[in-house]
């Protein structure tokens, strides 16, 4: 037996990225898993291809926007009253909206509205349902931390997202339930993958850069970062933020240094 066996996972924005890599981590520890997303064929696929591996029972997809507050009420009954409760959230639903000087209301409100007031409100509906020891996993970002050009939209609600997980720690903390947020760096999920072309090598040694590590970070080690926060192993550890950025946090205006010293430059 695991420590996840059995236990129940809700993981909205699971359908792909570093929500997905999370379902598919509580899945293979055991967990049962429920994947939400606004992506509903994308979500269907990703627990296809967990079931795969962890099992036909382990994972099921719900097509929910966390804007819809009817649609999340509707979901988290659903797992609650299918498995018999909820042990694990991970908030892991984001809008990319990076706008700075030139952002609209609506384009500040798109971002609020899932970033930080979706994540609020179903952690609020699904600690109702949660049990003695539950946690709650708040992905925001080292973007929380940094000034990047034409981004107030994106660093403003990872900030906010921070601010939060100290506040929902604080109240739930009565119930048993411990709440804290993983920050990452730069991590090549689809989003990245975008913005790079798809083109890896070319884009890992200038985005690897920033970080100490020199490369770019994979989805599945910031779920092994929710994995841990989630775990007994973290049982006193609550109202607070896990960086998982490969040093990007630590690094100084000085940079890396010498740059000849990357692998593979010339």
């Amino acid at each position: 037996m695991g420590e996840f066996d059995e236990h129940v996972t809700v993981v909205a924005g699971g359908a792909s990225g570093i929500g997905a890599a999370c379902a598919s981590a509580f899945a293979l520890e055991g967990a049962r898993v429920a994947i939400l997303d606004i992506d509903g064929p994308g979500a269907t696929a990703t627990a296809m291809s967990i079931r795969e591996s962890a099992g036909p029972e382990k994972v099921e997809a719900f097509t929910v926007d966390v804007r819809d507050d009817n649609a999340v009420n509707d979901a988290v009954a659903s797992i609650a009253a299918r498995w018999g409760g909820i042990d694990h959230l991970v908030n892991s639903a984001v809008n990319f909206v990076a706008k700075g000087l030139t952002a609209t209301r609506e384009q500040w409100e798109a971002a609020l509205d899932v970033n930080v007031i979706g994540s609020a409100l179903l952690t609020a509906r699904a600690a109702r349902d949660m049990r003695p020891g539950a946690t709650v996993v708040n992905i925001s970002s080292i973007s929380a931390h940094s000034a990047q050009p034409e981004r107030w939209t994106y660093n403003a609600t990872k900030a906010a997202i921070l601010a939060l997980t100290r506040g929902q720690a604080l109240d739930l903390s009565p119930a048993g339930i411990r709440v804290n947020a993983v920050s990452p760096g730069w991590i090549w999920t689809p989003e990245v993958e975008k913005a790079a072309g798809g083109d890896r090598s070319r884009w890992e040694e200038v985005w690897g850069q920033y970080h100490i590590l020199r490369r770019l970070g994979e989805a599945t080690e910031v779920a092994d970062a929710v994995l841990f926060l989630s775990s007994s192993k973290a049982s006193f550890i609550t109202g607070t933020e896990l960086f998982v950025d490969g040093g990007y946090n630590a690094l100084g205006p000085e940079g890396l240094g010498d740059t000849s010293k990357f692998a593979g430059s010339s």
